[in-house]
């Protein structure tokens, strides 16, 4: 059975960290993807996609953490895939920076739900991150328009992604005994079938040709199995023992990294 033991404080908190690190890295395959011809959603769908490949027959063999705890882990895969289906498609449709800085405003909705859903105690320095998270937000979105890259459908989605994953990561703590497997498995299915949707809604509307797709398939496979899934699969892991809040701060190591990596690679989008 793929269980593993519940993890100290301090390794828990050590993973998100490290982990969330990785994630700053995200973008790289999407810009990729685009500049091989598969736009929009699609992108995130292809990168998503081969995951399930090793998580579906897995999830079909362990069946019965799936028949027992089936409707939360469809719960917690919804959410937490949202979360990710918007935020990369926030990184696609939107700025890499914009779009991570406001899915980072998730420490801002986990105190918020730990405080009311978890009853968890909220210190006056939590409350003052809040503030100043809010504050941040409005400096962000806020002040002379951008002419260069305005306010469009890909921070909207941005901005979602980060309470969709706090929603998720809540669950996670608050229903701890799912096992990972199947929380994983419905997350990788709910992303890449929620960005399709995106893709269908929002454009384009044309799913990729047969010969790009292929030809950036050892790039997405690369990069989704051998580091996406094992990094989700870590992070849910710390999960269950880290109040969302704290999980949200700690994967703020991917705002770190994401920011200085566009801001080397990607020199129009410097803040």
């Amino acid at each position: 059975m793929l269980t593993m033991a519940a993890p100290s404080l301090r390794t828990a908190s050590l993973a998100v960290f490290l982990s969330s690190a990785i994630w700053g890295l995200y973008w790289v395959p999407l810009r990729v993807f685009e500049a091989r011809g598969i736009e929009g959603g699609w992108s995130v769908t292809l990168l998503n996609m081969p995951p399930l490949l090793v998580l579906i027959p897995l999830m079909l063999w362990q069946g019965a953490g799936l028949r027992k705890h089936g409707h939360h882990a469809v719960l917690i895969g919804l959410f937490a895939g949202a979360g990710l289906a918007f935020y990369a498609s926030g990184l696609v449709y939107s700025t890499v920076l914009r779009a991570t800085l406001l899915f980072y405003l998730t420490p801002v909705w986990s105190t918020l739900l730990g405080m009311v859903w978890l009853g968890e105690r909220v210190t006056w320095g939590r409350w003052a991150a809040i503030v100043v998270g809010l504050a941040g937000m409005g400096l962000l979105l806020g002040g002379e328009a951008d002419e260069t890259h305005p306010l469009n459908l890909g921070d909207a989605l941005a901005f979602l992604s980060g309470i969709f994953w706090a929603t998720g990561a809540s669950m996670i703590r608050r229903y701890n005994a799912v096992p990972l497997l199947p929380m994983a498995g419905f997350q990788f299915a709910f992303t890449a079938g929620l960005a399709a949707s995106i893709a269908l809604i929002f454009g384009p509307r044309e799913m990729p040709q047969v010969a790009p797709a292929i030809e950036v398939l050892p790039l997405a496979m690369i990069a989704s199995i051998l580091f996406i899934l094992p990094t989700v699969w870590i992070i849910f892991w710390a999960q269950k023992v880290l109040s969302p809040g704290r999980a949200g701060l700690l994967m703020m190591s991917e705002a770190l990294v994401a920011v200085i990596s566009a801001s080397i690679f990607l020199p129009e989008e410097r803040m």
